[in-house]
């Protein structure tokens, strides 16, 4: 995988939520996107990667650092720049051509109320994945009765969470065809996706997107890292694509 060495976030992506009531200090906002960015780099796995945001001037492009693969720094990239409020992102030694910081200039600060209910969805999200494996047979997108029971919990934690999004994602390990993995992984989202449509959630609030092989979570090819590179993910955002962190089920190649 080519590693271009920074992603970018359009304007959209640096709109963030209303203000909360009261506005915070800039460098009280730079430092919780600080830790919110270590937060959900911890939560992808990515935890021995550091990142750090310019406190004279403040800026939200964050530098990141770390030893890790090309393809995992690029991943690390995705989770930092999906960060309501970041205007960019490099990786530390690249050079950064981001949008432009003003110093003074503050992002307001994130909506609390929305950020606790986006919070609180994923919370619950993870806890009925680690209870319980989504896992599919050899070969197939077939959903097993058992994956069934889990979407049923899943639809009824969601529907607790009207409004916010959920992004469905499909990984695979990377045995076989890469090619016939990524269809695989993608109809095995879209599977997802459906079953909790057939469930009430509305299909505007969902995305599903397959993988395959490109995103591994662990490096090898060895049973126990074959195991942890299958899985679903899910994501639990705002409507306008500002998410948290994830959810990961593993799921049977």
């Amino acid at each position: 995988m080519e590693f271009r060495g920074k992603i970018l976030t359009g304007a959209a992506a640096t709109v963030v939520l209303a203000l909360a009531g009261h506005a915070v200090t800039g460098e009280k906002f730079i430092s919780g996107l600080e830790q919110q960015a270590q937060t959900e780099l911890a939560a992808r796995g990515l935890d021995n990667t550091s990142v750090s945001f310019g406190r004279d001037p403040l800026s939200r492009s964050a530098v990141l650092d770390g030893d890790m693969p090309d393809d995992m720094k690029q991943e690390a990239l995705g989770v930092v720049t999906a960060i309501a409020g970041v205007s960019g992102a490099s990786w530390n030694g690249e050079e950064d051509a981001g949008t432009a910081d003003d110093p003074n200039i503050i992002a307001p600060a994130i909506d609390s109320g929305d950020a606790k209910e986006i919070a609180k969805c994923q919370s619950g999200v993870d806890k009925i994945i680690a209870a319980r494996n989504i896992s599919f047979r050899s070969g197939s997108a077939y959903v097993s009765p058992e994956s069934n029971k889990i979407l049923d919990a899943l639809a009824g934690a969601l529907k607790a969470c009207p409004g916010l999004s959920v992004a469905v994602e499909g990984h695979t390990d990377d045995n076989g065809d890469r090619g016939v993995n990524r269809i695989m992984s993608q109809e095995r989202a879209d599977r997802i996706k459906a079953g909790l449509v057939e469930r009430g959630i509305p299909a505007g609030l969902i995305t599903a997107t397959g993988y395959g092989s490109e995103r591994p979570r662990a490096t090898g090819s060895d049973a126990a890292a074959d195991a942890k590179n299958r899985r679903i993910e899910f994501r639990i955002g705002a409507a306008n694509g500002a998410s948290q962190v994830d959810a990961k089920a593993p799921q049977g190649e």
